[in-house]
């Protein structure tokens, strides 16, 4: 028999399975459609985790990498890991997510700090970095939309990183 856990966790499992099935032949098209994604597959874990989500040329769900569980520390070695997965999978893109369980969704200063690295890292690379996402429950938010990001009047992003 197994035991609640154990089942709580075969379920999700065989869901997202399913889900990515689904999945694989949308383009995900908005920042609300990866952000309900993202709701779906690990807003309400108990602890945080921290993934990364691949995307093709046309903005087709490549694949997924759980990079760490716990708080955000690990900044280079991340980027590298990202880096070298995306291109395993043949990416174009990718975005990065965490959860917060049981407080808000809004980005904390390690979150900025993080953001700012990988995106830093990214610039020189042929892989886009195209957001951050913060989960909680259902809720979720992103460093593009939050205020740390903005459009310059060329259009160009213009960041406080």
């Amino acid at each position: 028999m197994y035991s609640t856990e154990k089942r709580r966790d075969l379920f999700r499992e065989i869901t997202l399975k399913t889900f990515f099935e689904e999945v694989k032949n949308l383009p995900f098209s908005s920042r609300d459609m990866i952000g309900f994604f993202m709701t779906y597959l690990f807003g309400f874990f108990e602890d945080e985790h921290v993934f990364a989500v691949f995307f093709d040329k046309n903005r087709m769900f490549s694949g997924i990498l759980h990079i760490q569980d716990g708080v955000v520390i690990i900044r280079t070695p991340m980027a590298e890991t990202i880096e070298s997965r995306a291109v395993e999978l043949g990416a174009s893109s990718f975005v990065l997510a965490h959860n917060h369980p049981g407080v808000p969704a809004v980005p904390s200063a390690e979150d900025v700090l993080l953001t700012g690295d990988i995106k830093r890292y990214f610039e020189k690379s042929d892989i886009s970095f195209l957001d951050h996402f913060i989960v909680s429950g259902y809720d979720f938010s992103t460093m593009m939309t939050e205020t740390l990001w903005r459009k310059g009047s060329d259009g160009g992003q213009l960041t406080v990183f």
